[in-house]
């Protein structure tokens, strides 16, 4: 069995209001940071898999990601797998 180092980032789908993106926007811009637009505001998870390769990596993310990390009417998730020594 390989190990992977895998990195999930959920954020809110396009067309979801996101209201804690809003408010670090609005931040943001009261702060001087005009040129800050479009904040989404998210999750990051990091954690380690075991599989035989990395497509097989990839499927088990993908189903932690469907059943636990996001909710799939609202969020969309990325990940990023590397392999561990």
């Amino acid at each position: 069995m390989k190990r992977f180092s895998v990195d999930v980032t959920v954020l809110p789908k396009d067309g979801v209001l996101d209201i804690q993106g809003k408010a670090v926007e609005r931040t943001l811009k009261r702060g001087g940071y005009s040129a800050v637009d479009d904040v989404r505001v998210g999750r990051f998870i990091r954690f380690v898999v075991e599989a035989e390769d990395e497509a097989s990596a990839g499927t088990l993310v993908d189903s932690v990601s469907d059943d636990l990390l996001s909710n799939g009417l609202i969020e969309s998730y990325s990940y990023t797998l590397e392999p561990l020594p």
